[in-house]
């Protein structure tokens, strides 16, 4: 009974939602969009796309991913689909997105199923951008070899780094996946600055900031921080 009556509020609680965004997706204005994640209110499992993120950070994050004018964006951890959506919505150009997140992922991952056509919603109009999600570990050799197939031979220009934050996980998910991007091209981390003790990204950061050009994105929070890596 509770699966049905999931299923029946699903169908209005869609619609409602799909007519909240679509009517907030008409501004193309690059600050309205980097705000449209905290303002966009919908129903039932399509509630909120919400990006935790300083809203300083993820304003100047946006503006230098869309300096380089990425036509393939990758990101590892999506979450409430917020940062998915800004780079979205702020890079037209992009040929192909790609979101890859774990079902049940300790770090706020695991959205539903469902929720991919609320995703997919965000390049409703850029026919030319395609938009694949890949669920399962990002640690795991099968989930490597299908990023790699929806590749399909291109690199990446952006890679978006935000799921494990232990040390081990980001780590490996750098490097599993910083092969795959282009020269040119950049990694960013999210939570650079989280000093929560299972949030180890500040650690790796620390390492690795020391092998490449270099940028840190910290708000006036200080609490969370983007690193972003300049391939060369």
């Amino acid at each position: 009974m509770k699966t049905f009556r999931r299923k029946v509020f699903n169908i209005p609680a869609w619609l409602l939602s799909k007519h909240a965004l679509l009517k907030l997706m008409k501004s193309s204005d690059f600050e309205d969009i980097v705000e449209i994640p905290n303002t966009f209110v919908g129903r039932g499992l399509y509630d909120r796309i919400h990006a935790e993120q300083d809203p300083v950070e993820i304003r100047e994050m946006a503006k230098l991913v869309h300096s380089i004018m990425p036509k393939v964006i990758v990101e590892i951890g999506t979450y409430k689909g917020g940062t998915l959506f800004i780079w979205t919505r702020t890079n037209p150009q992009a040929e192909l997105i790609v979101s890859v997140d774990l079902p049940g992922g300790q770090y706020g991952g695991g959205y539903d199923s469902s929720r991919e056509k609320l995703y997919r919603l965000f390049a409703h109009d850029r026919p030319k951008t395609h938009m694949e999600f890949i669920r399962g570990n990002s640690h795991l050799p099968e989930t490597a070899a299908r990023l790699k197939g929806a590749l399909n031979g291109r690199f990446i220009d952006f890679l978006y780094i935000d799921a494990d934050h232990t040390y081990e996980g980001v780590k490996a998910d750098f490097q599993l996946y910083s092969p795959m991007v282009r020269k040119g091209g950049l990694i960013a981390f999210h939570d650079i600055q989280n000093m929560k003790s299972n949030h180890q990204v500040k650690n790796f950061w620390a390492e690795v900031k020391q092998q490449y050009e270099h940028r840190e994105i910290i708000g006036p929070s200080t609490k969370t921080g983007n690193g972003v890596l300049f391939i060369k």
